[in-house]
């Protein structure tokens, strides 16, 4: 696996902090032997990060020969929601499924039903406790991301100060990594202290509530660190009717539309974006390959992310990891 860091500032130009993306891999299509049908179900599928990906999947699969139906909840990131999707998808026997699960314990058993149905499965994003079920893992690296927000929002702040964390809920691999490796990382700036992790259910209309309610109680807190879409468009939210905007230091994972805005806008300080097209393209990659015959591929592919700042936001080089609509 090659590994690329790119480091340019603590708050500067791009910073590619992790993993192996489009640009380490083999670019060589194996088509399909024959026309194979893919099911991605998302996470949630109304999230710009899961269109993303399946934008990134569907562009793969036509080079492949193969198609891909996207899918999944668009209401809620949770078990209860995903499992409908996962089941009709074992129903149609599809020659591949890729799944972002919801919960790393809670969906173990619902993708094994599909792998000893004889589907092969790919997790794209979200892992499992025993991913080992799965012909293989596509993802960022979630914990060295968590490090990177430690640093951008040390940097934002002086490396002194309370800072704060708002997640989704326990569970969920890649929010769980983020807050550890951020947790790890804070240990090195001995002025700057944590209060703890507040759960928001990915729900933003939550996650401002939990803002202000964080915002009240610590009138010395200096930073936040959102560890999603959904929770860091909440904080945003948060900071702007609080009168916060600009002066509450606020570091967030991923890099859809409204999080951009608020970022040029100067509410956000800085955004650790992730690769979610090249996940959708690597996962068919290597799904077609193994369908075409070749079980020698790796059980886990890296991508990369970048900080993204307002003095880089419009960079070309950023430009692949703003997410679409």
């Amino acid at each position: 696996m090659i590994k690329k860091t790119l480091i340019s500032g603590a708050l500067g130009g791009a910073l590619i902090v992790s993993g192996t993306g489009a640009h380490g891999v083999p670019q060589a299509h194996a088509r399909a032997a024959r026309h194979y049908n893919i099911v991605l179900i998302a996470g949630i599928a109304s999230d710009p990060f899961y269109i993303t990906m399946g934008h990134g999947a569907t562009a793969e699969a036509g080079k492949d020969g193969a198609s891909v139906q996207f899918t999944g909840s668009s209401t809620d990131f949770s078990p209860p929601t995903q499992l409908p999707y996962l089941n009709a998808a074992i129903s149609q026997k599809p020659d591949l499924i890729l799944i972002a699960p919801t919960d790393k314990i809670a969906l173990q058993a619902p993708i094994q039903r599909a792998v000893s149905a004889g589907i092969p499965v790919i997790l794209v994003d979200t892992t499992l406790n025993n991913p080992g079920i799965a012909i293989t893992s596509v993802s960022s690296d979630n914990v060295l991301g968590g490090q990177r927000v430690a640093d951008a929002l040390a940097a934002a702040v002086g490396k002194k100060g309370k800072v704060a964390v708002v997640s989704v809920k326990p569970g969920i691999s890649t929010t769980d990594q983020r807050v550890e490796g951020f947790n790890a990382q804070l240990k090195k700036y001995p002025n700057m202290t944590s209060i703890g992790v507040t759960f928001a259910t990915d729900s933003p209309t939550r996650a401002t509530a939990v803002f202000k309610g964080l915002a009240a109680a610590n009138p010395d807190l200096v930073g936040v660190f959102a560890t999603n879409t959904n929770t860091g468009n909440g904080v945003a939210a948060g900071a702007r009717e609080s009168g916060l905007s600009g002066k509450l230091k606020l570091v967030e994972f991923d890099a859809e539309p409204a999080e951009v805005q608020a970022l040029k806008q100067g509410t956000i300080t800085a955004l650790v974006s992730q690769d979610p097209y090249s996940i959708g393209q690597l996962a068919v990659r290597y799904g077609v390959q193994y369908l075409n015959g070749n079980h020698t591929i790796a059980k886990h592919y890296g991508t990369g992310e970048a900080i993204i700042t307002k003095a880089n936001v419009n960079s070309p080089s950023v430009a692949r990891y703003l997410y679409s609509q």
